[in-house]
């Protein structure tokens, strides 16, 4: 996920992995080894990493890594860069320590294959957002009011209220802090959080610009309290 020198050899590196959540760990002579850690210590690599846990440290000694996948689209093309970056920046921010699951670790990993095959299309982010707030335990209800149970299609005037974690019509809205939402942009994400990246395309999450910018403002405001600072990834993007 990221990694930075320490001292005149080593190396601090945070990985994502399947079976230990998020594990940060010295590689002891990375920046002068020339069989151990050439290029597997980079972000946008998937290795099998070999590693001992130290007991009451925070630390991990990593002992070997193996190269197994590489995403090369990822430094060829500055877009699909900023949108491989924005997700490795935005897990490494809302994962606490070891508590991601499988999960999370498959989720990353299909949305880089899908970056890797697909062109950027904005809609590939917002899923991204509403699957990784599902596996935190905060995915909004997005397809009927949640103090009514009106459809969204048919209550009116909808509002996302971040505080309640979902939809509400404009008679239920209330006084919380809320996002008014056209019913096409919640329906654009009800279907984002219904799909699979290793069985979708890029038409799939397609935006108009509208939507894009409305889709963003209402998928952010979920983890907004989450991030202490902007993301710098987030930056690029803007940019771009």
């Amino acid at each position: 996920m990221r990694g930075r020198a320490f001292g005149e050899s080593d190396k601090i590196v945070t990985f994502l992995t399947r079976d230990l959540g998020k594990i940060t760990g010295i590689a002891k002579g990375a920046k002068r080894s020339k069989r151990r850690f050439v290029n597997v210590l980079e972000p946008f690599t998937a290795v099998d990493v070999t590693l001992r846990i130290r007991p009451h440290s925070d630390l991990a000694f990593i002992n070997a890594c193996v190269l197994a996948e590489v995403y090369y689209s990822f430094t060829k093309d500055l877009e699909k860069f900023g949108y491989a970056s924005y997700v490795l920046e935005l897990t490494d921010r809302l994962i606490r320590g070891q508590e991601a699951g499988a999960e999370t670790y498959d989720l990353v990993r299909d949305v880089f294959r899908f970056l890797d095959r697909c062109r950027p299309e904005p809609g590939i982010l917002r899923a991204f957002e509403l699957h990784l707030l599902r596996q935190t335990g905060y995915e909004p209800v997005l397809h009927e009011c949640q103090a009514c149970g009106a459809a969204y299609r048919e209550a009116g005037r909808l509002f996302v209220q971040p505080l309640h974690g979902g939809v509400r019509c404009g008679s239920c809205v209330g006084e919380s802090r809320a996002h008014e939402a056209s019913a096409d942009t919640i329906a654009r994400l009800i279907d984002f959080q219904e799909s699979v990246f290793d069985e979708a395309d890029s038409s799939q999450f397609a935006l108009s610009p509208r939507n894009a910018d409305e889709a963003r403002t209402l998928v952010r405001s979920f983890f907004a309290s989450s991030l202490t600072k902007p993301l710098a990834s987030e930056r690029l993007l803007d940019d771009l």
